[in-house]
């Protein structure tokens, strides 16, 4: 392009572009903008620039409404299939506290005919027994609604194979394993040192006993070493119970097989826990209104190599110097 006067060379005043046209307002004088071969490449490189990012914004466009799509789609199918299982867990739980009723039945009812024969006696006493079956009426007692949380804390044998399972549960499910943070430009996490188990609850229901396991992880960028992040999950052991044989009718039984319960909302999908402690708590115990809920006091944890990553760096300079 070639540069001209922007000044009228007629008077000398200011020119005024209108279009290709530099008009002058003081005395009506008009030029025509002298364009050249550069010029006209250089608005057509323009154009094509400008429709490239249109193309870009576009496609970008589509791909996040792909995404969007499969993971509410993902989310939703989730939610089915828990939703399955909760509906099988039910079921399971009615057809085995039927069995449980149908077998205590049974079996009272010979001891307390063998026993009325052999000794005479008015009254079979047999101390769990007798509390899980009212003798005095047709009502049965639910086997579950008789733990409590002191008879969990008083059962240091049971609460010590819980919290194993718990930690075993975690290691197996994490460790090694990478999580990809998309709301942090796909920074990268693994689990480092040993959960911490900051929370317990019985979560009780005439079908079923839960103690749940409120647990926080930390996790380490593996791109930074200074960037660490604490994220939170609900483990928890079912069917607890009291024994029905002689040696376990005063232990507390289960089959500690851990499962998870965060709750409807508490799930952060990338880091497959919650985030937020307290929503947690709100989602995995009050949000259970099937059970009834009760603090558990935790024992002092023993024998946990809990390892963080600053007592590992200082033991890594303590060796090379």
């Amino acid at each position: 392009m070639k540069l001209q006067s922007l000044n009228c060379p007629n008077c000398g005043s200011p020119l005024k572009t209108q279009g290709n046209m530099q008009i002058c307002e003081s005395c009506g004088s008009s030029f025509k903008i002298d364009y050249d071969d550069s010029d006209v490449a250089y608005e057509r490189l323009s154009k094509e620039d400008e429709l490239a990012k249109q193309r870009f914004e576009h496609e970008k466009e589509m791909l996040e409404t792909e995404y969007r799509l499969k993971e509410e789609a993902r989310i939703k199918q989730a939610k089915y299939e828990k939703s399955e299982q909760r509906k099988k867990k039910a079921a399971g739980s009615v057809k085995a506290l039927i069995v449980y009723l149908l077998f205590f039945g049974f079996w009272f009812g010979i001891g307390f005919v063998v026993y009325k024969v052999i000794k005479g006696e008015s009254a079979f006493k047999f101390d769990k027994l007798q509390e899980m079956v009212e003798t005095t009426t047709e009502t049965t007692v639910s086997p579950y609604l008789l733990v409590t949380p002191s008879d969990i804390e008083a059962d240091s044998e049971f609460m010590d194979n819980a919290i194993a399972s718990v930690y075993s549960s975690v290691h197996s499910s994490r460790d090694g394993k990478t999580v990809t943070s998309w709301e942090d430009n796909l920074e990268y996490f693994t689990m480092v040192g040993e959960p911490e188990i900051y929370d317990c609850y019985l979560l009780t229901s005439e079908g079923e006993n839960r103690l749940v396991f409120l647990v926080a992880i930390t996790y380490l960028n593996n791109n930074d070493e200074d960037d660490y992040r604490v994220v939170y999950d609900a483990l928890y052991l079912r069917n607890i119970t009291f024994g029905i044989t002689l040696a376990t009718k005063d232990k507390l039984v289960c089959d500690y097989s851990v499962r998870d319960e965060r709750g409807e909302g508490a799930t952060d999908w990338a880091w497959i826990a919650a985030t937020d402690s307290d929503q947690l708590y709100r989602s995995a115990i009050l949000g259970m209104t099937d059970f009834e809920n009760a603090k558990v006091n935790l024992p002092e944890i023993k024998d946990v190599p809990v390892e963080t990553v600053e007592e590992t760096e200082a033991e890594d300079d303590y060796e090379e110097e």
